[in-house]
């Protein structure tokens, strides 16, 4: 049987306008094009491929990364990058990159279709899905009530998730251990009441976390899997991850 060949998404080159470190360990790249003037973004927590240069050579690497905010007026667009040291060519590039810099992003890719008639939305990730999750939050209506649960390394990493809806934040810290690998995520969840009626459940981050969520909202909670979006961002000890679309 054929295998089904996936649309190549076009390349674009963009320039490095800012970069700004909104916590310790998430830094923020404002990038400008002409591109991005006619880019159609219609969906919270979508994402563009970003081509960032390899150290020494003339190669580029691709990483995906979360759309955080979106300028089209002016060509410009937010991208925060994970800072987690020199272990990877993206994050090698994110923590020594400055206005400037050139590099090539391709997308979008899908993000979340918010339901406007939905009343409750959980939202659960770890660093990782935190530009997702703000995305998301800020383009809710006032009507909607959404539960975030979140892990990042220490309280320092937390961020304002400001929404237009009525929102409880949860912050779980997974100290010297990666969030999302500790299992403080899938507890927290599990051992709370959640408002699944009426709720569409949103999860990104971890593969293994997402995965063990994914099969306990279908399995034991019997959610509907027309309301849940669950997404593996990255894996442990895996190099350029992420569920297709």
């Amino acid at each position: 049987m054929l295998g089904i060949k996936r649309k190549e998404r076009q390349k674009f080159p963009v320039t490095v306008e800012s970069v700004s470190d909104i916590t310790p360990h998430m830094r923020r790249f404002r990038v400008a094009g002409d591109a991005l003037r006619t880019l159609e973004l219609d969906e919270p927590a979508q994402w563009m491929k970003v081509f960032v240069p390899c150290a020494g050579d003339q190669s580029r690497v691709g990483r995906a990364y979360t759309v955080r905010n979106f300028d089209p007026s002016n060509g410009r667009m937010d991208l925060d990058f994970v800072l987690h040291g020199d272990t990877g060519p993206a994050s090698r590039w994110a923590a020594h990159a400055w206005p400037g810099e050139q590099i090539i992003i391709a997308g979008p890719g899908r993000g979340y279709p918010v339901d406007p008639t939905m009343r409750n939305h959980l939202l659960i990730g770890d660093a990782t899905s935190l530009p997702a999750i703000a995305a998301i939050l800020e383009v809710l209506p006032e009507t909607a009530e959404a539960v975030v649960f979140v892990e990042v390394a220490t309280p320092e990493e937390e961020q304002p998730l400001m929404s237009p809806a009525s929102v409880e934040r949860t912050w779980l810290h997974s100290g010297k251990e990666w969030p999302g690998t500790t299992g403080r995520l899938e507890l927290a969840v599990q051992n709370v009441a959640l408002p699944l009626d009426d709720c569409s459940v949103w999860v990104a981050g971890e593969s293994l976390m997402v995965r063990s969520l994914r099969s306990w909202f279908l399995a034991d909670q019997r959610l509907s899997r027309s309301r849940l979006h669950a997404k593996g961002y990255w894996k442990l000890g895996v190099a350029d991850h992420r569920d297709r679309d």
